[in-house]
């Protein structure tokens, strides 16, 4: 359970260490139990044993002395200033400085004593981060607006709630509370008088009491993960409600606090280092612009940077501990919002399970807070239900002669991907594992052989295991890629007229047995000048490298999930998602893989609608199969609609249209019109067939004129080589059916795996 949903985050293996000390200068020296450092030539200990500033012109000057004191502490002092304070003449009292020099940019609490005007002057307790200072506790005014003489006491417990006393008279009275729960590195305890050459002899200070704990980094141990990117406010115009500032949220998943001084957060390219600062267990702490902090809520730690500039669409966000360990990465985009409605700014993208920090997109979604994020707080979707996707090697490609660069779907602890024992190629272990930071999601793989030309080779990795518990669930075969050649990858299927909310894609096929690289290739639009063809508006397919395994189907698509929401995907992992497809018309267009230097035409396709099946009522959401693919591309009767039996697209698999190119028989329709009308005359159909081979299996269905199956003649039955069957104008419910054109479809399955389809169209009149 965590000590606050507002606590600010991490130390990982913390030891508390008990720090106090008590000055009341009754040895008649500060440079002694304890020691005092700093402008030490102006101050003095007075006959009456008190701490007095003695200087004679306008000056700051400053005493400090070690102190630790910040977790469950206690500050007393008292004060007196002999005039009364002004913007030029106050004094401060450091509870925590992680600097010595108190006039320097530094990190620590203070207690301010006047530094106002007039009756307004108070005691107040205040933050300073760098050169930024922001009040927690606004004391009451006139406390010290005369000749202040004061006893002073802040308290801070475990957790960060802070109280501020004076007493005027005798008795601590409550100045009022703060929750911050920044844990900046405490180091010195001090005090700082500001003033006038005329108040350059009327400060005193006396009876300083200060006890409490300190967090000692000094052995800390922090492995991976143990800190995570929690929530990220990349796009926050239009505001539902956060302010209108990017952030980073950062979750510390352990029960001890972290110091996070010179620790780096990658944004980009952008590396921005941590000021000193700490962060308690089991709590959040929100990376924001310096100059909005004020903009944020005060119960929710913070740290502040120069600036935070975050990529709308995505970027890739690495932090690194003080020696330069990545403890944890990720590489968000928009799609991680999982919410069209939420990726146009307002709302963060926040992690759903902080202990599944290998999954990726599937652990985070767009907040569904009332505002827009939860900066500080426990997430708003904590708790929901994450799809754990299987744990696979994506890619494997060689890098020399020996080595392997292989990929998996997700990030690994860096300590199990280095052990090369898990990872064999044809039965032969690799003998060096080397994991690729920031991500640790792949790894480079030597071996003790030289991979040979025209080969392939199958990868696996067995007992390798994601956070999740999830052994590897497969294996994949690479090869020394091949340059390609024309026709032997196809374009195989297109889908240039999407259904609504769905987008384009196009399918090629490896049609060799050989493996190419598809960062080497581009897919374009083409025209036609003379006798040739010449590409426009190419696009990249990949930057990366990424195999073309022998005789399998990719698809091309700017969004895979969207086309598997809308067809059924044999081979969910066989798709490319492309940063942008060239523009395909609904009505016609052009289609080509090239070669990266554009100077060679691997294969083109110019389609138009015109292709799709004549009786289709709608071709919205049809792709164009192809139906050989060892026929001419460009030709018109090698094409053909989808069928509706397999929803009209068959991305990543088998296409449901394919031509038979030695057919194994015939079949035919008689009449080709009838009249099912029971008068005696053309009242049947009769479906005749005849084959040159045996043992067959044949299907038969007949189709309306929308492609919908109305009726099941055979599923799946044997038949002779020769007979037929009969129908009778009757829906499969054996209603009468509608004057029309049907379709008679039928698919035969031979002994030796022949498999034949026929199309016959018959009219029915009533």
């Amino acid at each position: 359970m965590k000590k606050s949903i507002f606590t600010f985050i991490i130390l990982l293996h913390t030891n508390l260490v008990f720090g106090q000390f008590a000055d009341n200068f009754s040895d008649g020296n500060f440079t002694a139990n304890p020691a005092w450092s700093g402008n030490i030539g102006n101050f003095e200990v007075d006959s009456f044993f008190k701490l007095h500033l003695n200087d004679s012109i306008t000056n700051s000057s400053y005493l400090t002395t070690q102190s630790q004191a910040i977790i469950s502490a206690n500050w007393e002092f008292e004060i007196k200033l002999e005039f009364d304070p002004s913007t030029s003449n106050y004094a401060k009292v450091y509870l925590v400085s992680d600097q010595e020099n108190l006039t320097s940019d530094l990190n620590g609490f203070y207690v301010k004593i006047g530094g106002a005007s007039g009756t307004v002057d108070d005691v107040s307790l205040y933050k300073q981060s760098g050169n930024n200072h922001s009040i927690l506790i606004d004391g009451v005014d006139g406390i010290s607006a005369f000749n202040p003489e004061l006893k002073i006491k802040v308290v801070r417990d475990s957790i960060g709630n802070w109280e501020l006393f004076t007493d005027t008279a005798g008795q601590y009275f409550s100045e009022g509370f703060a929750f911050e729960n920044t844990l900046f590195p405490s180091n010195y305890f001090g005090i700082l008088c500001n003033y006038t050459s005329t108040r350059a002899d009327k400060f005193w200070f006396d009876n300083f009491n200060i006890s409490g704990d300190s967090a000692n980094f000094s052995n800390q141990t922090i492995q991976e993960n143990d800190m995570v990117i929690n929530e990220i406010f990349a796009d926050p115009v239009p505001s539902i409600g956060l302010p209108e500032y990017e952030y980073i949220e950062l979750y510390n998943r352990t029960d001890t606090a972290i110091d996070l001084t010179n620790w780096t957060i990658i944004i980009g390219t952008t590396d921005k280092i941590f000021p000193s600062s700490v962060i308690e267990s089991d709590s959040f702490v929100v990376l924001v612009k310096e100059d909005a902090i004020d903009s944020f809520p005060n119960n929710i730690s913070k740290i502040g940077f120069s600036s935070i500039s975050l990529t709308n669409s995505g970027s890739d966000v690495i932090l690194k501990n003080a020696e330069g360990k990545t403890i944890n990465a990720i590489s968000y985009t928009d799609k991680w919002y999982n919410d069209d409605n939420k990726n146009e700014g307002g709302w963060s993208i926040e992690k759903v399970n902080p202990n599944l920090y290998c999954e990726g997109q599937n652990n985070w979604r767009a907040s569904v807070a009332n505002i827009g994020g939860t900066p500080g707080k426990q997430n708003s979707v904590l708790g929901e239900s994450v799809y754990i996707d299987d744990f696979r090697i994506t890619k494997a490609f060689i890098i020399d002669d020996n080595k392997l660069q292989v990929h998996f779907n997700k990030s690994m602890d860096s300590l199990q991907l280095v052990d090369s024992s898990f990872f064999s190629v044809n039965n032969n272990v690799s003998i060096k594992s080397s994991p690729i930071a920031p991500f640790f999601s792949s790894a480079y793989l030597t071996f003790g052989f030289n991979f040979l030309e025209n080969t392939t080779y199958p990868i696996s990795a067995n007992g390798l295991m994601d956070c999740s518990g999830n052994f590897l669930s497969n294996s994949m075969s690479f090869g020394v890629p091949d340059s390609a050649l024309e026709k032997e990858i196809i374009i195989n299927e297109v889908l240039f007229n999407p259904k609504d909310d769905g987008v384009d894609y196009v399918e090629i096929y490896n049609n060799s047995n050989s493996f190419f690289d598809l960062s080497k290739l581009r897919i374009s639009t083409f025209f036609e000048f003379g006798s040739q063809n010449f590409p426009e508006n190419p696009k990249i397919i990949t930057e990366e490298s990424i195999l073309f395994s022998p005789k399998t189907y990719l698809v091309l698509t700017t969004d895979s999930s969207k086309v598997k929401a809308q067809y059924s995907c044999e081979n969910p992992y066989s798709f490319i998602e492309v940063a942008s497809l060239p523009a395909l018309s609904n009505d016609s267009g052009t289609i080509c893989i090239i070669h990266q230097s554009q100077n060679q035409m691997i294969d083109a396709f110019a389609y138009s609608e015109d292709m799709h099946f004549s009786l289709l009522e709608t071709t919205d959401g049809v792709s164009l199969e192809r139906l050989d693919p060892n026929a001419k591309t460009q030709n018109s009767k090698n094409w053909h609609s989808a069928a509706s039996t397999v929803g009209f697209g068959t991305p990543t698999h088998k296409n449901s249209q394919e031509l038979i190119t030695q057919s194994i028989g015939e079949i035919n329709i008689s009449p080709k019109s009838f009249t099912p009308n029971n008068d005696g005359y053309k009242d049947v159909a009769s479906i005749n067939w005849h084959f040159s081979e045996n043992n067959l299996m044949a299907t038969i269905k007949i189709f309306d004129s929308e492609g919908r199956v109305v009726k099941n003649i055979l599923n799946n039955e044997m038949i002779g080589n020769s007979g037929n069957t009969t129908w009778a104008g009757t829906s499969e419910d054996g209603l009468q059916l509608n004057t029309g054109i049907y379709i008679v479809w039928m698919e035969v399955f031979s002994e030796n795996g022949n498999a034949e389809r026929f199309k016959e169209v018959i009219v029915l009149s009533r």
